[in-house]
Order: structure tokens, then C-alpha cells, then sequence
């Protein structure tokens, strides 16, 4: 419908004149329900399990309807699931910081029902799990390289640590 409902018409005659006008231009041919009864149980279902429903066929994320604790107890949940398959340290400190972030203004704004009762996500020990998931590889050396103390003799003289004033100032 594109237009308003003219002053002075009734509104059952607005909407009569919408549907023939739009019958008569073919808006309704071809349509794959025509001439079919509806389906009993679509009419025995209220507007919230439609919705799940239509959200589940279509393959849309259910969190969004969640009220704000329970959506925050799934991100817990499933970022703590998560912290192995993370690319990187830094990955999984950067998504422990920032759900971090939304659960302390998630516990700053008045309480709802349920309330928000979360602890928040230890770094630390996310980061050890990621570690247990990802064990360091030891060091290679490098092709063509001698092993043994005299190599690692070479390699320290060549480098003076930075204390001992290797770089002097411009007088």
C-alpha cells in the first residue's frame, strides 16, 4: 500500500478498494497458495511461536530475541567454547576484553528480569587454554647453521648487550 487512507472514507471501504485495485492489476496470480484453505495449525499458533517458527525455517539467529542476560550467558558460553579455535593470543584476549566490556555496562544499567548474574571471563586463564591448545613448536635452526658453543660464542660477540653503552651519544 502506497497511499493513506483518504479524510472522510471509511476504512473498510479504503481497504475494498485497495485489494480490487490490486486484484485487477494481477498482483494476486500466480501465488502458490490460491484457492487452498489455510493450514489449522499456522491458526492455532500465537504471534511468538510464528515467529520462532518462521526464525528456525528460515535459519535466522534466535539470540537476538533472548533478553539481555540470557543473550550474554550464550556469548559466555560460547566464547569460552570458542577460545581454542582462536587464531591467536591476541584473538582471544581481544574477545575476552570486549565481552568483558559488555557484561560491566550490561551490570551498570538497571537490572531486568532475569537479572544479569555472570562472573565476568578470567583472561588469564583463557589465554593458558589457548596455550594447552597450542603448544609452541620448538625453534628450528636455521639450514647451514653449525650447532655447538662455538656458534653461540660467535653470536654473543658480535652483539654487545644494550647496558654496557654499545652506542654512544654525539658530543
Amino acid at each position: 500500500m502506497t497511499q493513506r487512507k483518504p479524510p472522510g472514507m471509511s476504512r473498510e471501504t479504503w481497504v475494498d478498494r485497495q485489494i480490487r485495485e490490486a486484484t485487477e492489476r494481477g498482483a494476486f496470480e500466480g501465488l502458490g497458495a490460491a484457492g487452498k484453505p489455510l493450514d489449522e495449525a499456522a491458526l492455532a499458533q500465537t504471534a511468538g511461536e510464528w515467529a520462532v517458527e518462521w526464525a528456525r525455517r528460515e535459519g535466522a539467529d534466535m539470540t537476538v530475541a533472548l533478553p539481555p542476560a540470557l543473550a550474554l550467558r550464550r556469548e559466555r558460553e560460547e566464547l569460552v567454547a570458542s577460545v581454542p579455535s582462536r587464531p591467536s593470543e591476541e584473538a582471544v584476549r581481544a574477545a575476552v576484553e570486549q565481552f568483558n566490556q559488555r557484561l560491566d555496562a550490561a551490570y551498570r544499567r538497571p537490572q531486568e528480569v532475569p537479572p544479569v548474574a555472570l562472573a565476568f571471563v578470567d583472561v588469564d586463564r583463557q589465554l593458558a587454554r589457548w596455550r594447552e591448545a597450542h603448544p609452541s613448536e620448538p625453534a628450528k635452526p636455521a639450514p647451514g647453521a653449525a650447532d655447538g658453543p662455538a656458534c653461540a660464542a660467535e653470536a654473543g660477540a658480535s652483539r654487545s648487550p644494550w647496558w654496557r653503552g654499545g652506542r654512544r651519544r654525539p658530543r
